[in-house]
């Protein structure tokens, strides 16, 4: 499961850096912006993985599954055919 987010952080890690790298590129600066790109893609590899860490692995604990109603009723709930709210 964390390999899984370290993958998804590396890919949008690298997209993200390489549009920064796109908007930001200017033919007349002759500075070398290596260390730049570097610190910015770790950043986003950091954060990223982490996020998608937490929020992957509590959705899978908070999932419900629905109830499959077989007889045809329309896909409306009881609660809500019976006039009253769902909450």
């Amino acid at each position: 499961m964390f390999g899984q987010s370290l993958l998804l952080g590396t890919g949008i890690g690298g997209i993200s850096t390489g549009i920064y790298a796109a908007f930001t590129d200017n033919k007349h600066d002759n500075r070398d912006r290596k260390n730049e790109y570097i610190s910015i893609f770790t950043i986003i590899l950091i954060v990223t993985t982490i996020l998608l860490y937490v929020f992957h692995s509590s959705s899978q604990v908070l999932s419900v599954p629905e109830p499959v109603n077989l007889n045809g009723g329309g896909g409306i709930s009881s609660l809500v055919s019976g006039g009253k709210p769902p909450f």
